[in-house]
């Protein structure tokens, strides 16, 4: 756990503790919040050439941006179940209209290995293995896998245009060797969709069949649902 999560947690026992969507004294996250959040409806983004079919659970603002941004950044590993969560309903749709029923393996995208130094955890690995535990409980035959590696950082995405995110992420991931699967990226935020498709690139040149992306939100600017 990194020294921000370990701050959090000694601010809650302290002060006590406060719902990461509304801010109320009380749970990490509290009973309304929590049943709005269960209630959100999964929904294909509107795509992007080169970027995979990907389903969200919501758009990346009010409640659900501010839950991501806690546990990214106060209250990390209590977080992480409730996004799991999120994602297992963008995986269940996903599947309902992509999947044909071979083996399937949960790819979480890679975060950059300062950020998971900095953070404690990390964060879609985390998430890939929740969501595949979900998926074994309804007997879908479900795995992790961690396919993808980073061969270079990157610079921080943030205030990055299309074009920029793009090439930023180009040529950017690479493939440990494997005999062909049928895999499922599983990540936490799409914005313009460049992450994803360079995951997806080193995915299918490496022999593999991604089905699509499943995510906890997207960025309205990515995803014009509402």
């Amino acid at each position: 756990m990194g020294w921000r999560a370990v701050m959090a947690a000694g601010a809650d026992l302290a002060w006590g503790g406060a719902c990461a969507a509304c801010g109320r004294p009380g749970p990490v996250l509290c009973p309304d919040c929590a049943r709005t959040l269960h209630e959100l409806l999964p929904f294909e983004v509107p795509g992007r050439a080169g970027v995979p079919v990907t389903v969200a659970r919501g758009d990346y603002a009010d409640d659900v941006r501010r839950v991501i941004l806690a546990c990214k950044e106060r209250q990390g590993l209590t977080l992480v179940p409730v996004l799991a969560e999120l994602a297992v309903g963008s995986a269940a749709l996903l599947l309902e209209r992509r999947w044909d029923g071979r083996p399937l393996h949960l790819v979480p995208v890679p975060s950059a290995r300062a950020t998971v130094a900095a953070r404690g955890f990390d964060l879609t690995a985390m998430m890939a293995a929740r969501v595949a535990r979900t998926l074994r409980r309804h007997r879908l035959d479900a795995l992790v896998w961690p396919a993808l590696r980073q061969l270079r950082p990157g610079r921080d995405q943030a205030g990055l245009d299309v074009a920029q995110r793009a090439a930023n992420r180009r040529a950017s991931m690479s493939v440990r060797a494997r005999a062909p699967r049928t895999v499922l990226l599983v990540d936490d935020i799409i914005t313009t969709g460049a992450t994803l498709s360079e995951a997806s690139r080193a995915l299918q040149q490496a022999g593999h069949t991604v089905l699509g992306a499943a995510v906890v939100a997207a960025t309205p600017r990515t995803g014009a649902h509402t």
